[in-house]
């Protein structure tokens, strides 16, 4: 009983914890039409990568969770479901779709490459779900073409950018 409840209140520290590191990263933000750029992908790669595919699940969950009730907790201190309704709302449930396949994917590859493959090939794949599900989204409002143009393309550096740093800091801290 004691291991159990000590365990539901580890798993639930962890959750609270990825949720404030997604609620900062996403405050570090360059607004630009339609998407901004934040830190937020940065911080569903990293809950991606170093927590199970539970935890990282319900993380995101509970904070897309409390951004849809209404606390301040997206980019720019915004909330509310009709956020979701708006052009960013396919790139937040995207972060759910993230978590998911990067924890796939590291399954996968556990015992097929080392961890800087997988670790790189996890969060490239959580990047492009990040963007199936946002561009598709964003479609809605300006078509795909324009969609593409200003929610995906302007992206495509800082995404490799975000991959690279992750990839290289959790190298270097295993060290």
């Amino acid at each position: 009983m004691f291991t159990t409840q000590s365990s539901s209140k580890s798993t639930l520290a962890e959750i609270l914890s990825c949720v404030l590191l997604l609620f900062l990263m996403s405050q570090i933000s360059i607004p630009l039409q339609h998407v901004p750029i934040t830190l937020q992908s940065l911080g569903v790669m990293l809950i991606g990568l170093k927590f199970s595919r539970r935890t990282a699940f319900y993380s995101v969950l509970t904070y897309l969770s409390l951004g849809a009730a209404g606390l301040p907790i997206f980019a720019d201190f915004s909330g509310g479901y009709h956020i979701f309704l708006g052009p960013t709302g396919g790139y937040l449930v995207g972060f759910l779709a993230a978590v998911i396949v990067m924890s796939k994917v590291n399954e996968l590859l556990n015992s097929k490459c080392g961890p800087l493959m997988r670790n790189s090939l996890s969060c490239l794949a959580g990047t492009a779900m990040i963007y199936i599900c946002g561009v598709s989204w964003l479609a809605i409002y300006v078509g795909l073409k324009q969609a593409a143009m200003v929610g995906f393309l302007p992206f495509i550096l800082s995404g490799l950018v975000k991959v690279f740093l992750l990839v290289a800091a959790l190298q270097y801290l295993k060290k």
